[in-house]
């Protein structure tokens, strides 16, 4: 078994998963549109993605009326962020999954990282305030507010954040 080490919270990875519903809907569009000699290149980039990131990432496709986005989410890291990496027009899903990148991936999950650990320290920040201090030991039973922060899940975290920084806009 192959380990890839990537910086990302310096978790060594398996991979990233890639939904089976974006491998049919490309292989789909593979033989609807005669492209079936690319397939090598298909099965390459497959490979490439799904050792890019960590193992806990997944890699899918989010639709609307025009377009067909890859999205990048990890559970992981945060269940209330997902990243889109590529648009791709109807019908050319095929073009866009040559334009990710094992980088793309990589930054990606840095952002998700990135965005809850700002939450985070922007809350525990917040709790010099004596009302979001208050919020954040009722919340947990804890009187360390790192400690509360950090056995709150991400989506309370996220909530208490920004009823807090309304809270300490009101203070201002």
């Amino acid at each position: 078994m192959r380990v890839n080490s990537i910086d990302v919270n310096n978790k060594p990875s398996f991979g990233v998963k890639i939904d089976g519903r974006l491998a049919t809907d490309l292989c789909s569009e593979i033989y609807g549109r005669k492209l079936a000699k690319y397939i090598p290149a298909y099965v390459q980039q497959f490979e490439k993605l799904k050792t890019a990131g960590l193992d806990t990432s997944e890699l899918y496709i989010a639709r609307d009326n025009k377009f067909d986005t890859f999205m990048l989410k990890n559970s992981s890291i945060t269940t209330a962020y997902k990243k889109p990496l590529v648009k791709a027009e109807k019908g050319k899903l095929f073009e866009a999954w040559f334009k990710i990148t094992p980088e793309d991936i990589q930054k990606a999950e840095s952002m998700l990282q990135e965005v809850i650990d700002e939450k985070r320290n922007g809350l525990i920040d917040m709790a010099k305030n004596s009302v979001v201090r208050l919020m954040l030991y009722t919340k947990n039973n804890e009187k360390d507010v790192t400690k509360a922060v950090q056995k709150m899940d991400d989506d309370s975290v996220i909530d208490l954040y920004y009823r807090a920084k309304d809270l300490t806009k009101q203070d201002r």
